[in-house]
């Protein structure tokens, strides 16, 4: 049997209530590589001291990197120079600005901006080729078989969603956030068309995330040590998201049903993407941290204030809120007892800290 549980949003995430799943069949509800941490390589330009230059960037493998700014470099010679980044730790998918202190030649100092962008890539309906065995999350747009293609995997639409949500869980939680499947410079999304029309789906009811995942893996979508964050182009009867909880609801899938409750008038259907990139997260941004979430086994039955399979219920501002108040997301376990402590947590509570499926800085 289904369990449901209510979520009430505020004003400021556009929704007066909305359902999510808490435990039973549909699941418990509610992003790149490691980040820019170690040394850059910069070249100078052969040009005398005290001249504007542009400066050629070296990023980490699986990025793509541009030159935003020029710097004034005074008495460098040309060659190549180590840079260490000044307290910078990149964990956009889309696009982040990263300020960059230069030292050189014994101790002169010059400032440069860089962005680390992951390529928006061409459509691709598999999997390319992986470049880390690590845990990961693979991110499908996935539509029903009668669906319209908003042509969100490669517009930049799920770039600039998760480049939101990535940020600001990484200034949550010392710099930490999932890895997310990347290939050829790019994060790699893939595209399915699935095998039952939109009503199909819809008439499943309570078990849509089931019947997604279901028809996933039998086109191959079953990776070992993959969770798979699903944009869902279609309905559902009564929430806009829900996902696998193990070890209560085993599974893989993290599904967002982009025209969930479409007999609503504050539907998900309504709810924006985050504006860019670097924009703070807005309800569908924070409701694919949520599920993600439940799909590392958070928040586990033993934590001090689990309630409704899966959430918290001592507070709205909680990322992992579950009740009767207005979810106003603002925070990663505010009393950092019950999934998510730098330091530790009880014996047998889920630390997100602790998932295989985390970039540590």
């Amino acid at each position: 049997m289904t369990t449901i549980c209510r979520i009430a949003l505020g004003s400021g995430l556009a929704v007066a209530t909305l359902l999510s799943g808490c435990g039973g069949s549909d699941g418990g509800t509610a992003p790149p590589p490691s980040g820019t941490t170690g040394a850059i390589q910069i070249t100078v330009s052969g040009l005398p001291s005290d001249v504007t230059s542009s400066v050629l960037i070296t990023g980490p493998s699986g990025y793509s990197t541009t030159v935003t700014t020029t710097q004034t470099l005074s008495n460098l010679a040309p060659g190549a120079y180590v840079v260490t980044p000044a307290g910078v730790a990149d964990r956009s998918i889309g696009y982040a600005a990263a300020a960059v202190t230069v030292t050189v030649n014994a101790g002169a100092t010059t400032q440069s901006g860089a962005a680390y962008t992951l390529k928006v890539l061409p459509r691709s309906t598999t999997n390319r080729t992986d470049v880390t065995t690590l845990s990961r999350v693979k991110v499908i747009y996935a539509l029903p078989s009668d669906g319209v293609d908003r042509n969100l995997d490669t517009d930049g639409t799920l770039h600039r969603t998760l480049s939101s949500g990535q940020r600001w869980l990484a200034s949550q939680t010392a710099n930490r956030s999932f890895r997310y499947d990347v290939a050829d410079g790019g994060l790699d999304i893939a595209f399915v068309r699935l095998p039952r029309t939109d009503a199909q789906y819809y008439g499943y009811n309570g078990f849509i995330r089931d019947s997604i995942e279901k028809d996933l893996k039998a086109v191959g979508w079953n990776q070992a040590s993959v969770v798979l964050l699903v944009y869902y182009d279609g309905r559902h009867v009564d929430r806009c998201a829900s996902a696998a909880w193990p070890p209560a609801l085993p599974g893989n899938v993290a599904a967002i049903y982009l025209k969930g409750l479409p007999n609503a008038a504050n539907g998900c259907a309504v709810q924006p993407f985050a504006a860019s990139a670097t924009a703070a997260p807005g309800y569908i941004d924070f409701t694919a941290l949520h599920e993600l979430f439940h799909t590392i086994g958070v928040v586990s039955t033993s934590a001090p204030n689990h309630a409704l399979s899966g959430h918290v219920g001592n507070d709205p501002t909680d990322l992992m809120y579950a009740g009767t108040q207005v979810w106003r997301p603002a925070v990663v376990d505010i009393t950092k007892t019950n999934y998510y402590n730098n330091t530790g947590l009880a014996a047998g509570v889920t630390n997100f800290k602790d998932s295989p499926y985390v970039v540590t800085p």
